[in-house]
């Protein structure tokens, strides 16, 4: 695999380190998990798709992409809109509460804003957050192109990633969700979100619900439980390296998510690919803030 295109919306993180004192950076779910698996395989072309404004702010983004390498050539920009905005706050364990601002958002317009056919490519990631923030008409819009992209031999690799106050409701979500595993060749999904959304409260509901969709690749992450793996070749428990410390849980999952990728890229199998992920989330936790610094090298692949 030599190219993967991620969509979905970057943000202003706003991280607090004291009560007047923040720290800004760039950050998002899939903006997170393209910085990292770029960081991880170097050699692969990472395509960022979405959607910014024309402000200081968003120049500035563009800026660190290239930094990272990403490709920007699937960045659309909206002369009305800009960037969303959240801000972090991180307890002494590391977990972290959110406040958000994204409503108005140019990433909330990237389909009414992208109007040519999706660019071909190897894989195509997006997750839960990805589809949240379109309107419905944007949703069948996406999934319209997604199809034409799987047709000419993409693959997709979706993540659930549930935030209930990105949907109406959970019906809504669920339609959207399943839809999504529809048409995915991996998932990436999570214990909490499906306990979230489907009151699935363990793995063996989660795969059974899974088995109804044609996911070659079904990873389920369990926090610092073992994750599980199924394929057609087998179902494997694989057990997560511990964080020697955990300064902030932001991007866990996201950093988990681009090491498996980076991994599958390189050929690796899928039980070793889902191993080199846990031990980049247990990297990324030790330090604050989405991105880790670039200078701090990741665990090798």
């Amino acid at each position: 695999m030599n190219h993967i295109v991620i969509f979905g919306e970057c943000m202003i993180e706003l991280v607090t380190q004291s009560a007047r004192h923040l720290v800004k950076n760039f950050a998002g779910d899939t903006f997170n998990t393209a910085i990292y698996l770029k960081r991880c395989a170097p050699a692969l072309q990472v395509d960022y798709l979405t959607a910014i404004g024309n402000d200081a702010q968003s120049i500035e983004l563009c800026d660190f992409m290239q930094q990272e390498n990403l490709g920007i050539d699937w960045v659309k920009r909206s002369d009305t809109r800009h960037l969303g905005l959240y801000m972090v706050h991180t307890d002494e364990a590391g977990e972290r509460t959110f406040t958000y601002w994204r409503s108005e958002s140019a990433a909330t317009q990237t389909m009414n804003l992208f109007t040519s056919p999706l660019p071909d490519t190897e894989l195509f990631y997006l997750s839960g957050i990805s589809v949240a923030i379109l309107d419905d008409s944007q949703r069948h819009v996406l999934v319209g192109k997604l199809n034409d992209l799987r047709r000419r031999g993409a693959k997709v690799a979706f993540d659930l990633n549930y935030r209930p106050a990105l949907w109406k409701n959970s019906t809504e979500a669920r339609e959207w969700a399943d839809r999504l595993y529809g048409m995915a060749d991996i998932s990436l999904s999570g214990v909490d979100d499906h306990a979230q959304l489907y009151a699935h409260h363990s793995v063996s509901d989660i795969v059974l619900h899974l088995s109804q969709f044609s996911i070659d690749e079904k990873i389920i992450k369990n926090g610092a439980s073992e994750l599980v793996v199924n394929t057609p070749d087998g179902n494997w428990s694989v057990p997560v390296e511990p964080a020697r410390t955990v300064v902030d849980t932001t991007a866990a999952g996201d950093a988990f998510n681009a090491g498996y990728l980076a991994a599958r890229a390189k050929k690796m199998d899928a039980v070793e690919a889902a191993r080199y992920g846990a031990k980049l989330a247990a990297f990324v936790i030790g330090y604050p803030g989405a991105i880790t610094p670039p200078e701090k090298a990741l665990p090798a692949l």
